[in-house]
């Protein structure tokens, strides 16, 4: 007998077996792992804080003009190497601060500079520090560590950004 007929007789054999046609009363079910909640997920992620404060930032205005802000692109992740590599040819900077808000401020007259973390469970690396008081010391910028978005929103308030 040759390996193709083989195969179908053993086939046929089993499809007529006490087996089979017990599989074939019971559904089959998908078998799936419960997911793992993360014990950080009670804690807002600093991307949603970030799209959060971002809205606000859209909406303010200076002097009736719309605040000029930015957010400069340097996430890492969701990227591939050949694109961090042009960034970094491009001139993306590690570290550099999460906000830009280049509107000069009502109550202190300088651009702001806000490093955006997590309420809990971050900290800032020493590249990002070292951004901060580059703006401050050597380009008179007021800049702040912010751990969230009310945060954030004390320190725009304390600016005269947020009324």
């Amino acid at each position: 007998m040759e390996y193709r007929e083989r195969v179908l007789a053993a086939l046929e054999a089993f499809a007529k077996s006490s087996k089979a046609r017990e599989l074939a009363r019971e559904p089959i079910k998908p078998k799936s792992k419960p997911k793992k909640k993360s014990k950080y997920s009670d804690v807002p992620t600093e991307a949603q804080e970030q799209a959060k404060l971002a809205g606000l930032l859209d909406q303010l205005t200076v002097n009736g003009k719309p605040l000029v802000w930015a957010h400069p692109p340097n996430e890492s992740y969701g990227i591939g190497p050949v694109a961090g590599n042009r960034r970094k040819r491009a001139g993306v900077k590690r570290g550099l601060s999460d906000i830009l808000i280049f509107s000069k401020s009502p109550v202190t007259g300088k651009p702001c500079a806000i490093e955006l973390k997590r309420v809990k469970y971050s900290s800032t690396t020493p590249e990002q520090r070292e951004w901060l008081r580059k703006l401050d010391e050597d380009c008179g910028w007021d800049t702040y560590i912010c751990k969230g978005f009310n945060a954030a929103v004390e320190v725009l308030k304390s600016l005269g950004y947020v009324s």
